[in-house]
């Protein structure tokens, strides 16, 4: 007999299982420079109320090197900022990795083993709250479409509610073994 959907209980390891879909979602927007675009810009857009004689030597300019008609040309963040966003973000990644499998490796039968795991799940929490700020601050830099994230920053609200109620079923554990020593 099968289990209602809605009734069915987390499986166990559920909060590991979305850190790793969470970590390939948010690798695979980095892959793809954080979802920014090369936009074709004017000359209009980028100097405002530019001086007739000014527009005439960009004309030129252009025309000299045989350039696009409306005087378009990319925008662009450097190259180095982009590759320094991504390592900081991967690393940050790579810390909830690391702090959920060491805190899913203790098999806590003592205080000081839970305490250690608690310290492991509290950090792996950490770690999901500097996504949020860096995903915050790469989308004021970058404008990006804030829309297209809503996934990714769901799933990382998700991966916090799981990492505190894995946090609290530990709780328990250690009040059980504080009862029964």
């Amino acid at each position: 007999m099968s289990i209602i959907k809605n009734l069915r209980s987390l499986s166990t390891m559920e909060f590991y299982k979305n850190a790793i879909t969470l970590r390939k979602d948010i690798t695979n927007w980095m892959l793809r420079n954080f979802g920014i675009k090369r936009n074709a810009w004017s000359i209009a857009q980028v100097i405002k109320n530019i001086d007739k004689e000014d527009q005439k030597v960009i004309d030129n300019i252009f025309a000299k090197y045989d350039k696009t008609q409306n005087n378009q040309f990319q925008s662009e963040y450097p190259e180095w900022f982009i590759n320094s966003q991504r390592e900081h973000m991967m690393r940050i990644l790579q810390d909830m990795m690391d702090e959920i499998t060491s805190a899913n490796s203790i098999y806590a039968t003592n205080l000081s083993e839970f305490d250690e795991r608690r310290n492991h799940q509290n950090e792996a929490i950490a770690c999901c709250y500097k996504l949020f700020q860096e995903i915050q601050y790469i989308i004021s830099i970058f404008n990006t479409d804030l829309n297209k994230l809503v996934p990714i920053i769901d799933m990382i609200e998700k991966e916090v509610d799981l990492l505190k109620g894995w946090r609290q079923s530990d709780n328990k554990s250690r009040k059980r073994l504080k009862r029964h020593p």
